[in-house]
């Protein structure tokens, strides 16, 4: 995947999840698509970067 489509394809995802968790009832579903914005929204900066996004694999709590 090109650098162009990686950006691309992060973007689209963030605003997914942006506007997730803006139409999530639950406080829980809320949390959950603001963090997968988060961690999108780091590999969108990466990826505008030029730098490779390590693949994150699944929610995992931070503690």
């Amino acid at each position: 995947m090109s650098t162009i489509n990686n950006t691309e394809y992060y973007r689209r995802r963030l605003d997914e999840a942006r506007t997730r968790a803006d139409s999530a009832l639950l406080p829980e579903v809320r949390r959950v698509h603001r963090e997968m914005a988060e961690r999108y929204s780091i590999m969108l900066q990466d990826a505008e970067r030029g730098r490779p996004a390590p693949p994150v694999l699944g929610i995992v709590p931070r503690d």
